[in-house]
């Protein structure tokens, strides 16, 4: 994800899918049987985000792994509601819409980190330009906004979700909170790597628990590597239901 510098900035994507019939998830015993995620693929063609070391677009990794966790989790018996298709557009406005228009259990955006520029180097990749960091910067970091209405229930999601990372042997990220212009986040929890990052609209403006998930860093060859890997990414979605199955039960007895 990049927050300023690159080409593209950071847009979480919302797209109607048609609205599900379920009772509210954070209110009704009998929907945690089926509970509802929302599920968000950040970016989309016309605005595709980070341009990993590879030469890729961010939205290819977003949409690959969204793919697997609406897969992972509907068998696992969640309903799963993406928020686009891979080649739909949508403005930010009317994403805010569709999040608020389901009572699902959490809504869950999916993203691929970078990083500004001073920490990068630009390269050329099969003829197209590419980025790629001057020292190793990898790993997760998560973000919640304050201003979002269930902001504790986010922040309870997100540390579940670090705590399943963390299990997997990953570290998070902390160069978001480095004092340079463009970063400078809050650290809520630096273990866990979760940030305070309130006025990212999806997250501020949503009426459900929220959290964006930047799943590691793709202008670091390493930590690229590590994300494309087909065994890491059955890892990585694992550690999503795990922690929605915790989140629901909590949510449950609440």
């Amino acid at each position: 994800m990049k927050k300023g510098m690159l080409p593209v900035i950071l847009c979480v994507v919302f797209i109607l899918i048609g609205p599900p019939s379920f009772i509210d998830a954070r209110s009704d015993d009998s929907s945690f049987e089926k509970p509802v995620v929302i599920i968000d693929a950040g970016h989309t063609n016309k605005m595709p985000g980070a341009v990993s070391i590879t030469g890729k677009y961010e939205v290819e990794y977003n949409d690959n792994l969204v793919s697997k966790i609406s897969n992972v989790l509907t068998g696992a018996g969640f309903v799963t509601i993406p928020t686009r298709n891979p080649n739909q557009e949508i403005k930010l406005e009317e994403r805010v819409n569709i999040a608020n228009s389901h009572n699902a259990l959490a809504m869950l955006s999916i993203h691929h980190d970078s990083a500004q520029l001073v920490y990068l180097e630009l390269i050329e990749k099969n003829g197209k330009k590419a980025y790629r960091t001057r020292k190793p910067i990898s790993g997760y970091s998560i973000f919640v906004s304050k201003k979002n209405s269930q902001f504790d229930s986010s922040f309870i999601f997100a540390k579940l979700l670090g705590e399943e990372l963390i299990k997997l042997g990953r570290k998070p990220t902390l160069h978001h909170a480095e004092p340079i212009p463009g970063e400078g986040r809050p650290l809520l929890d630096a273990d866990l790597g979760i940030y305070q990052y309130d006025d990212l609209v999806v997250l501020k403006q949503s009426t459900i628990p929220a959290v964006l998930l930047e799943v590691g860093v793709i202008v670091d060859q390493t930590d690229e590597a590590y994300v494309t890997r087909l065994d890491h990414q059955e890892s990585i979605v694992n550690a999503i239901l795990v922690s929605l199955g915790k989140f629901k039960n909590i949510q449950k007895n609440r």
